[in-house]
């Protein structure tokens, strides 16, 4: 009796699935600290923000959620707005 080739594909198959599935089932690197947070122990931790819930524009609504904050860029210092300078020269009036 001889093993059909379907019953000698499916193991060849599967051990061919098995490393796609591990490249591809991974859980990102660097989960955020603030993922799964509630809103009070969010709002407490300063590299974290509170994002409101709301619906997308394809009807998907979108559950409030704790994220990473984005790192947030110096603010350069405000320049001094000076008066224009004339350079007219001044003329004499008599």
């Amino acid at each position: 009796m001889h093993p059909s080739l379907s019953s000698m594909l499916r193991p060849a198959l599967f051990a061919a699935t098995l490393p796609l599935l591990a490249l591809t089932w991974q859980p990102a690197l660097g989960a955020s600290e603030c993922k799964g947070l509630a809103q009070d122990l969010c709002t407490t931790k300063e590299q974290c923000r509170w994002m409101q819930g709301y619906t997308r524009k394809d009807g998907v609504q979108v559950s409030s959620h704790c994220r990473l904050s984005k790192p947030r860029k110096t603010e350069a210092p405000e320049t001094q707005a000076t008066a224009p300078v004339d350079t007219k020269p001044e003329t004499k009036s008599n």
